[in-house]
C-alpha cells in the first residue's frame, strides 16, 4: 500500500484559536479514548474501499445515520463496483435510490462513476484535487474518501463536527451559527492527529451525534474540564437553535416528492413511461398543476426525469423507437 498522504485545506485569512499543544493531545486523547468504547461498526470505515467511502458519505449528506446503513447495504447490493453503476441506467439508478430523499444525490453517484471510467480506468482517483472535481462531491466527501477509502490524512468537517470544535474551541454555543467556518476548518486541520484520521474523524462525527448534541449532554461529556463552552452550559446558557427547514406539506419538496414516486412506480410492461395527463391525476395536483408541472420539468433539466411531448419518465428519455411503442 502506498504510504499515507497528507492534505491540507488553502490557507485562510481567519486564524484559528490558539491550541497548546498539551491541551490538543489531551483532547485528542480523550477523544479517541471514548471512540473505542463506542465505535460504530460502518462497513464503509474499515473497507478501505474508496467507492464504498463515496458512497456512504454521498449517503450522509443531509440523513440521519440510521437511514444511511440502509441505503448504503441496498445500493453497494445493487451497484458494487465503479464500473457497475457507470453502466446502469440513470431510471434503475434512481430506483433504487427510492425514498431516500435529495435524488440528485444518485444523479451525482452516477455521473461521478461515469467519469472514474472515462478518466480513471474505474477506480476513484487519489488526488484530492481530482476527487474535488467528480460531481457532487465536496470537501466532506473528499475527506471521507481520503480517510477510509484511503487510508489518508484529511480532516473531515460536518455539522458534528462544527458543533464538536466551536464548543470545545472557542467556547460558541451555536457554532453553526456563531463560529466562522474558515475557523472550523483550519482547528480541523490544527486538531487532526497525523496518521490517526480514520478513527478521528469518525470520533469527532458521532460525539456530535451522540454528546455533544444540539442539546448537549455535558454530564457525559469526556473533554467537559477542557470545554470552552462549558462554564456557559453550565451558567444556564442554552444555545440558540439552527433555522428549521420549512414545512414539508404543500413545499416544492413534497411536490417533487410526489412526482418522483409515480414516475418510479410506472411499470415495466408500459416502458416505464406515461403521458403527463395521467401523471397529473396520480398527482393529484388541485389548483397546483401549473406549479408541479414547472417542477417536473426542472427535474428534467436536473437528469432526474425526462419530458418528451406529451409523454414523460424517470431518468433519461427512452431511444425514440421504444417510446413510440410505449405511446401505443
Amino acid at each position: 500500500m502506498p504510504p499515507a498522504r497528507t492534505s491540507r485545506p488553502s490557507a485562510s485569512a481567519t486564524p484559528a484559536p490558539d491550541v497548546p499543544p498539551a491541551r490538543a493531545r489531551a483532547i485528542q486523547r480523550r477523544l479517541l479514548a471514548w471512540y473505542d468504547e463506542h465505535e460504530e461498526p460502518f462497513p464503509w470505515r474499515t473497507a478501505r474501499d474508496p467507492y464504498a467511502a463515496m458512497v456512504a458519505a454521498v449517503a450522509a449528506q443531509q440523513t440521519q445515520m440510521s437511514r444511511v446503513l440502509q441505503i448504503y447495504d441496498r445500493w453497494m447490493a445493487a451497484f458494487p463496483n465503479v464500473p457497475a453503476l457507470a453502466a446502469a441506467g440513470r431510471a434503475e439508478v434512481l430506483r433504487v435510490w427510492a425514498r431516500a430523499g435529495y435524488p440528485r444525490r444518485a444523479a451525482n453517484l452516477h455521473e461521478a462513476a461515469r467519469v472514474c471510467v472515462e478518466r480513471y480506468d474505474g477506480k476513484l482517483p487519489r488526488d484530492r484535487e481530482a476527487i474535488l472535481a467528480l460531481p457532487g462531491v465536496g470537501p466532506f466527501t473528499a475527506a471521507i474518501i481520503q480517510t477510509f477509502g484511503f487510508g489518508d490524512d484529511a480532516a473531515a468537517v460536518d455539522t458534528n463536527i462544527v458543533r464538536v470544535l466551536g464548543r470545545v474551541v472557542t467556547g460558541d454555543l451555536q457554532p453553526a451559527k456563531e463560529t466562522p467556518a474558515a475557523t472550523i476548518a483550519a482547528l480541523a486541520e490544527r486538531l487532526l492527529p497525523r496518521g490517526e484520521a480514520s478513527r478521528w474523524n469518525p470520533a469527532l462525527m458521532d460525539y456530535g451525534a451522540k454528546v455533544c448534541l444540539p442539546r448537549p449532554r455535558c454530564e457525559e461529556c469526556v473533554v467537559a474540564s477542557l470545554c470552552a463552552a462549558r462554564p456557559r452550559f453550565a451558567g444556564g446558557e442554552t444555545a440558540e437553535p439552527v433555522r428549521a427547514q420549512g414545512a414539508w406539506h404543500g413545499s416544492d419538496r413534497m411536490w417533487r416528492g410526489r412526482i418522483m414516486q409515480v414516475l418510479r412506480d410506472l411499470p415495466e410492461d408500459r416502458g416505464h413511461t406515461t403521458t403527463i395527463a395521467a401523471l397529473m391525476r396520480r398527482v393529484q395536483p388541485g389548483d397546483e398543476r401549473a406549479r408541479v408541472r414547472a417542477l417536473l420539468d426542472g427535474l428534467a433539466r436536473d437528469g432526474l426525469a425526462w419530458v418528451e411531448g406529451a409523454r414523460c419518465g424517470l431518468g433519461s428519455a427512452p431511444p425514440r423507437d421504444r417510446l413510440g411503442e410505449a405511446s401505443r
